[in-house]
């Protein structure tokens, strides 16, 4: 008897401190400790996010921050964080530096989350922005990575010769209808270059081949809006302009990847290391799957997606298939501080 009222005893105390412990984590849970139920990503946008007064509050931070724009000014040749802090915008929207000086912002805030957010578990590039993503995940270094940066520029300002077309941005509208209705267009030339959610879309064309498949998408109350970017990225007739870029791929080492990286090439996540030298050649060819990379990201569990970087198309498509209150930007360290606070 007197067994059994131990064994008793005994069995009431271990169910006791496991109600103890429930208790606790629940609290946590509850009280702060939300933070382990998120799961984080990190989204870094396409060329075209720099604009004055970017570096501000951010260029000084930290000291590894300074060293990131110290070791960039000297590679590029001239101050990168006076540009980016005080430079006019006409300096820093120029394309010889934009691009450039968007991915030392973008990095800055990076490594400036380090101090701020919890650790993302993976990265997403929209289109250029993959060459930021690559160079934070530590595929490449930093030198490299503004090497590639170069090499995106010289592309682009050679794609010029392959004339220049509108793009449109269209919403309310599937993306399904959007193909269908550019592989109907026979005339002229139209072609779908981005899908960034289930109703947001990206197509580019010359006059001809955009008035018949913007005709056609009106009877689905299409909302476009033009786009001032009129390079023909992400279609077949960039195709003669990216040898530099499959060129500097050969020619750089490549690290593993430090963070996971959902490829908006191939829509899914992605072994760096098995990547192909010709990896930007084909993606500014093709369009770009951001849709598919976000959908599969989520489906593995990531419910948080911070956008580094001033892009609010690109936010209005993260909250349309993450949900209004899972996606948030950061262009700053404030903004960086308000977000932890509210996803806490």
């Amino acid at each position: 008897m007197d067994k059994f009222i131990l064994s008793f005893g005994f069995n009431l105390e271990i169910a006791g401190i496991y109600g103890i412990l429930v208790f606790v984590l629940f609290c946590i849970i509850a009280y702060g400790g939300y933070f382990i139920l998120k799961k984080l990503a990190f989204v870094f946008p396409g060329y075209g996010c720099s604009h004055a007064g970017m570096g501000k509050g951010i260029c000084e931070y930290s000291e590894n921050v300074k060293e990131i724009y110290e070791k960039a000014s000297a590679v590029l040749g001239f101050d990168a964080a006076e540009i980016s802090s005080k430079g006019r915008a006409a300096e820093v929207t120029d394309e010889e530096v934009s691009f450039q000086l968007q991915l030392l912002h973008e990095l800055s805030l990076a490594e400036a989350a380090k101090e701020i957010l919890p650790a993302p578990e993976a990265l997403i590039g929209y289109s250029a922005g993959e060459i930021t993503a690559m160079t934070a995940g530590n595929v490449f270094s930093l030198e490299d990575g503004i090497a590639v940066a170069n090499a995106y520029r010289d592309m682009r300002k050679e794609a010029v010769g392959a004339g220049r077309l509108d793009t449109y941005r269209l919403r309310n509208v599937k993306h399904e209808f959007v193909s269908l209705a550019s592989d109907k267009c026979l005339a002229g030339f139209v072609q779908m270059t981005a899908v960034e959610a289930p109703e947001q879309t990206v197509i580019i064309g010359d006059e001809e081949g955009l008035k018949a498949v913007l005709k056609e998408l009106a009877k689905h109350k299409v909302n476009s809006a033009k786009l001032k970017d009129s390079l023909p990225l992400h279609s077949v007739m960039v195709f003669p302009y990216v040898s530099k870029l499959q060129d500097i791929m050969r020619n750089i080492g490549h690290s593993d990847l430090s963070t996971r990286m959902y490829s908006t090439l191939y829509g899914k996540l992605v072994d760096v290391m098995t990547l192909p030298s010709d990896y930007f050649a084909k993606q500014q060819v093709n369009a770009v799957r951001f849709y598919e990379a976000l959908a599969a990201s989520i489906d593995d569990g990531f419910d948080t997606f911070v956008i580094l970087g001033k892009d609010k198309d690109l936010l209005t498509a993260v909250k349309n298939v993450a949900g209004e209150n899972n996606a948030f930007i950061a262009d700053s360290v404030e903004d960086l501080q308000k977000i932890a606070e509210k996803i806490k």
